[in-house]
């Protein structure tokens, strides 16, 4: 999707690392770093690796200390911090670069106040030209709260698919499970899905805990709609979070349910192997009584010694199974 130069995509070549800088009116700000027009609100929009934009943000941006360097910080995990003066908000988005990942989810912080909102990301950040477009249709956000609470919004839009097509894969393995007439699956494709989920789980657990903080929030209570947007937009996550655990639980089940499956079927065969060792023992041992190079070998110079030797090892082996039976061996 291409957008009108008011926006960078590419946070490595931002001009001063600002991706974008807009007020409330959709007008470019001539100084990003500057201050507010009164009777308006701001977005920046910024890279976190830029020199300018981490040196703005730390000295005089007028954001408190510990929440500048959340918003630089190189890891940070999702969370939902309230202040005096603002609200810090940190998110994970799926990646859905060419070629990347979707579970490397990609960060954002956020900062909004009373007239501006600050995000900050270290890499595209597709949710957020998705919002930046609403600018140019005439149809912008109302508030740096409804910035922040349609960001959330499709950060979570764009994680449901892909945890329903983890579940999709995971419902054929079952299948194949299941159905006798399939290949039993390998377990280096269980093992994948178990991983991607993982590493999902692993940040849209602490994001939902974030997102009930958010709901709680003043600088959404006081918006009905951007409360109600993000109160359903939390439910929609903890639905999510609730599915990848359901996953989680699924795959451990299947995977033993393979595993048990081989052992069962390794084990019969050892069973068959027994039974058939267990059937011929005796004929072995006879056979080499027979072929022992001394003299006296019963039958050896009878012409019907070969007939007579077979119909007695199909004796003993009738004996043989008729006793698996009785110990119900058979």
């Amino acid at each position: 999707m291409e957008y009108p130069i008011r926006i960078h995509t590419d946070p490595s070549t931002a001009p001063n690392g600002v991706l974008l800088a807009i007020n409330s009116r959709g007008q470019d700000l001539d100084d990003a770093y500057g201050s507010t027009p009164p009777g308006t609100w701001t977005w920046l929009h910024l890279a976190q690796k830029d020199t300018n934009a981490r040196e703005w943000i730390l000295n005089s941006s007028g954001i408190p200390s510990s929440e500048a360097q959340a918003l630089i910080a190189d890891h940070a995990r999702p969370r939902c911090v309230q202040t005096d003066t603002g609200l810090l908000f940190v998110g994970r988005g799926i990646n859905l670069d060419a070629g990347a990942v979707p579970e490397d989810m990609k960060s954002i912080r956020v900062w909004i106040e009373k007239d501006r909102i600050i995000t900050v990301v270290k890499r595209r950040m597709r949710s957020a030209e998705a919002i930046a477009e609403q600018f140019d249709s005439g149809q912008p956000p109302s508030s740096p709260a409804s910035v922040l609470v349609q960001l959330f919004s499709q950060m979570i839009q764009r994680i449901a698919p892909l945890v329903q097509e983890i579940g999709d894969s995971l419902d054929e393995i079952q299948y194949s499970v299941i159905d006798d007439a399939i290949p039993t699956p390998d377990l280096t494709d269980l093992s994948r899905i178990r991983l991607r989920t993982v590493a999902l789980h692993r940040y849209l657990l602490p994001l939902y805990d974030a997102s009930t903080t958010l709901c709680t929030a003043k600088q959404l209570t006081g918006s009905g709609s951007a409360l109600t947007q993000a109160t359903l937009t939390r439910d929609q996550l903890g639905r999510i979070v609730e599915e990848l655990s359901a996953i989680e639980a699924k795959a451990a089940v299947t995977r033993d349910e393979i595993v048990s499956q081989r052992s069962e079927m390794l084990n019969n065969r050892v069973y068959h192997l027994t039974v058939l060792a267990a059937i011929f023992l005796p004929l072995t041992v006879f056979t080499g009584m027979l072929g022992m190079n001394v003299g006296g070998i019963p039958l050896a110079n009878t012409t019907t010694g070969f007939l007579i030797t077979t119909l007695i090892m199909l004796v003993c082996m009738g004996l043989t199974i008729g006793i698996l039976r009785v110990l119900r061996w058979l």
